[in-house]
């Protein structure tokens, strides 16, 4: 994107200078300009003026790179240029900023849209990526060999084997788990024994 080059005045025309359709007194001069403004510029240009008042002021427009406006000769130098300079800066001035603001905004969009392609190639890669095969449950189970625990039956006849313990449980609840298998043969043996006295 082009930067923005200042607009100034250059040259007065004098070939180009007529007499003024305001009053016969006048003239309509042509300010020769270094280059043909656009739309925005003669915009902000003329919002500049608009927003002054200058009794002086007979009329003025701008065509072909060239301002053009009506005048007594002897007021261009005190009221005229003055006049018209402000404007000129006040364009200029605007017509910068908004440039800058111009290229600031395609810089953004221009790296929003490298960081959306950079992360659009990662999705694409990861997508891509090989996927580990999961292991069947059946094959986990296998890895992991059970504990039992053999429980010590011979005092009391007839006692059932306690169930085997998991791995992975605690050594005080399965020391707690013998105590209790143990109280529980001991009542059965006294039960048969009590059984066998009263038949």
């Amino acid at each position: 994107m082009d930067e923005f080059t200042d607009i100034a005045i250059v040259d007065l025309d004098v070939n180009r200078t007529t007499w003024s359709r305001v009053h016969s007194s006048m003239r309509s001069l042509y300010l020769k300009l270094n280059r043909d403004p656009n739309p925005e510029w003669t915009r902000l240009f003329f919002e500049e003026r608009n927003s002054r008042v200058e009794i002086k002021r007979h009329g003025l427009w701008i065509e072909e790179g060239y301002i053009v406006f009506d005048c007594l000769l002897i007021d261009v130098d005190d009221y005229h240029l003055p006049d018209i300079r402000q404007s000129i800066d006040y364009a200029n001035a605007r017509s910068r900023v908004l440039v800058e603001a111009r290229h600031a905004e395609v810089e953004r969009l221009r790296d929003e849209a490298q960081s959306e392609a950079h992360m659009l190639g990662a999705l694409r890669a990861s997508i891509r990526a090989p996927v580990a095969k999961p292991v069947p449950v059946a094959e986990t189970a296998k890895a992991v060999e059970p504990v039992t625990m053999a429980a010590e039956t011979e005092a009391v006849p007839g006692a059932e084997v306690p169930m085997p313990l998991d791995a992975q449980v605690e050594p005080l609840h399965v020391e707690r788990e013998a105590v209790l298998e143990a109280k529980r043969n001991d009542w059965r043996a006294r039960f048969r024994a009590a059984f066998h006295r009263n038949r």
